[in-house]
């Protein structure tokens, strides 16, 4: 009797095992892609120039990569009025519109759209953020990075009632000689460090940080070691701080990049989607409005 019960326990499980692997393996014939246009363009209001990158999308059997497409029409259009149209494709393969001036702060509802006589037309819309409203406060030799005495810096970033905030900031720094006062003319990017929560490293740009504060009316205060040492150099300095107020599409797209980026090198991070508001969920279309503050 014991050597019956055992060998139906040994049958019923053998015969499980093989039902869950039944169950799971599968061979599942995958739908062929069609290639779309993924359009891609992101714009702040200080340009002089509006660079778009357009390609086609590839299927994850497909041999081809994803590459830009030649022959595609660019086009900005505000409030539905056609105020820019371009064609023209760098060496880069990005479609390139020269400006006379700067871009400004478009006002009304800015699309971007994507056509070519092979894919279906693409688009999205945007609305410009208002200006940001910012406060410097700059303590020469004020605060310690690394054990070594750094200047510190203040940024208010004033409140827009009602309305979600989303930067990105940027800072670097110019040198004059302390002896001839000859100005180098040139701004040296600052790896700047910062605690406020509010506060994320941006991936690809280590001299800028992306900000946001969802669903609080307040001002968001960050101090931060510049790095700079006034008694090390025994140079006079000036700081040049960028500030861009995002458009909450662009500032999802930028969110969802640093995720993209982080989760890369870790096999045990969830597959992360770029954020796209294209019409095809292919590509994205953000602006900016930014501000340059010297100190």
């Amino acid at each position: 009797m014991r050597t019956f019960i055992a060998l139906s326990i040994a049958l019923f499980t053998f015969t499980s095992c093989d039902n869950l692997v039944n169950g799971v393996v599968r061979d599942i014939e995958m739908p062929p892609h069609e290639s779309q246009l993924a359009g891609s363009l992101f714009l702040d209001s200080r340009d002089s120039s509006i660079s778009a990158l357009v390609s086609s999308s590839a299927g994850v059997y497909d041999t081809a990569r994803s590459r830009a497409v030649k022959n595609v029409q660019c086009q900005l259009l505000q409030d539905g009025t056609p105020i820019y149209t371009w064609t023209t494709q760098d060496f880069q393969g990005n479609y390139v519109e020269l400006l006379q001036d700067r871009l400004g702060v478009l006002s009304g509802t800015i699309t971007f759209e994507a056509s070519h006589p092979d894919f279906e037309t693409v688009s999205a819309t945007q609305v410009f953020p208002a200006a940001p409203q910012v406060e410097l406060d700059l303590n020469y030799g004020g605060t310690q990075l690394f054990g070594d005495i750094s200047d510190e810096m203040e940024i208010t970033l004033k409140d827009l009632p009602g309305v979600n905030q989303h930067y990105i900031i940027s800072m670097d720094v110019h040198f004059r000689t302390a002896l001839s006062g000859q100005d180098t003319s040139i701004y040296y990017d600052l790896y700047w460090e910062t605690e406020s929560p509010n506060t994320t490293q941006l991936f690809g740009k280590e001299n800028a940080v992306l900000v946001t504060e969802n669903g609080v009316d307040r001002d968001i205060v960050i101090t931060a070691a510049t790095g700079v040492n006034p008694i090390s150099f025994g140079m006079l300095h000036e700081y040049r701080v960028k500030v861009q107020a995002l458009s909450p599409e662009m500032y999802e797209f930028y969110r969802s990049y640093n995720a993209f980026t982080n989760a890369q090198n870790n096999p045990f991070a969830e597959p992360v989607i770029l954020y796209s508001n294209m019409t095809n969920n292919m590509g994205c279309f953000g602006v900016s409005t930014s501000k340059v503050f010297y100190k």
